[in-house]
């Protein structure tokens, strides 16, 4: 189909400025509405910011207030008792026996076929061992195991544990060598 535009041409011209000025209208409308739109939510953020810096000023305010009532030498007094606290700690942890070095002593000098029933420890580092050997000889070997480890000493050999030639119920008394343990 053939249009005709039979319009003089300067009626022409003022219909396509009208256009134009409409289009111009309607974009610059919604770019300013645009900008409002953006200031708006800027001022929403700013007065949400000012609201949130008033509460923490508020309570920097509180914080400070109760912090004046504690003296300096109070304070360094608490440090001075922690830092104590925190160095016996150290000296506990630097100065703690590791048994478990006894454990693995104890297992290598046990001749095969020696049962070990207990094994006590009392804070003064004394140890008890009770078990059970077939051969009075098995016992010996213990008995001497125990005399040479560099981990026992003053081994306590109670005439018991020799009477019988065979099923043997054992015990020896010996105490731990702590610096042994400690530097392990």
């Amino acid at each position: 189909m053939v249009e005709l535009n039979l319009l003089p041409p300067a009626e022409r011209e003022l219909l396509h400025l009208e256009k134009i000025r409409c289009q111009v209208m309607r974009y610059g409308t919604i770019i300013l509405l645009t900008f409002l739109g953006f200031i708006a939510v800027l001022g929403f953020i700013w007065f949400f910011i000012l609201i949130q810096l008033k509460s923490y000023s508020q309570s920097l305010q509180s914080i400070e207030a109760s912090f004046q009532g504690q003296s300096i030498g109070n304070q360094k007094q608490l440090i001075a008792d922690f830092n104590q606290y925190l160095e016996k700690l150290d000296r506990t942890q630097k100065n703690h026996p590791y048994y478990s070095s006894v454990l693995a002593e104890l297992a290598n000098i046990i001749p095969a076929g020696v049962r070990l029933d207990s094994l006590s420890i009392d804070e003064k580092n004394q140890a008890v061992i009770s078990g059970f050997a077939p051969q009075r000889s098995q016992v010996l070997i213990l008995q001497d195991s125990l005399e040479k480890s560099k981990f026992f000493a003053d081994v306590e050999k109670p005439l018991e544990n020799l009477t019988k030639q065979t099923n043997i119920n054992f015990n020896f008394k010996f105490k731990l060598l702590t610096e042994k343990l400690v530097n392990e």
